[in-house]
């Protein structure tokens, strides 16, 4: 079995400090110890978009197109139309129901085409009001109940049914203490709590906290769409 011990080598945003992909390896140990057996994962993933489809098939379009990153750049799943980044960790630590949900989430950006409605606005609150228009739109559907992600800590509020993004981010919502999505140890801490009810995984109590390279990633991913690289 083929294992790497130190994620922190990375030298791109998913490979390792040999080249190699994090999904090339069988397991993979994170600094805090844990064991993450990427054959399970890209399994469970793969069952999830089943799932997704098998619910809501008008979401296979997108769910076939883009492709799938597994990098530990981005803290927890990330979009720019092409590819969908995964934190491997982050997604480790979700049941299938939060697999479903977080893939859900990330695609919905795209219908949304929140890339290209939030290009001239500030980033964070821009990605709260995308978040905010995501979730409650996949409530609406159906796919998942609203008391389920409050449990969560998704952002989520049924004042904003049928709000267009454009509506929501003038209201200027504050992730407030809902939304955490770079703290690792909290998204295991409210998946142990959960039991069987999974989404994002995100914690509560914190403001949302970003890391450079989560910034300059949503930066280039912006550069991306004014030059045309991003097929939205």
């Amino acid at each position: 079995m083929s294992k790497i011990h130190n994620i922190n080598e990375a030298s791109g945003w998913n490979t390792d400090a040999n080249g190699k992909k994090w999904e090339d390896y069988d397991t993979i140990v994170c600094p805090d110890g844990q064991v993450i057996d990427m054959v399970q994962l890209l399994d469970e993933q793969q069952r999830a978009k089943a799932a997704l489809l098998h619910i809501m098939s008008f979401f296979g379009g997108f769910a076939n197109k883009l492709r799938p990153v597994y990098t530990f750049r981005v803290p927890t799943q990330a979009v720019d139309g092409v590819n969908l980044f995964i934190n491997p960790q982050f997604t480790y630590n979700l049941d299938l129901t939060g697999k479903v949900f977080v893939m859900a989430h990330e695609i919905m950006h795209c219908v949304l085409n929140h890339l290209r409605r939030g290009k001239a606005h500030d980033p964070e609150k821009s990605n709260v009001a995308a978040d905010y228009e995501c979730n409650i739109t996949l409530a609406d559907m159906g796919l998942i109940r609203m008391d389920t992600m409050t449990k969560l800590g998704a952002l989520v509020d049924k004042k904003y049914s049928d709000w267009g993004y454009e509506k929501i981010y003038d209201d200027n919502p504050s992730a407030g203490g809902n939304q955490n999505m770079n703290n690792q140890n909290q998204s295991k801490d409210a998946q142990k709590n959960q039991g069987s009810q999974s989404g994002q995984g995100q914690g509560q109590g914190q403001n949302q906290q970003y890391s450079d390279d989560y910034k300059k990633g949503w930066a280039q991913a912006m550069e991306d769409y004014k030059n045309g690289k991003l097929k939205l």
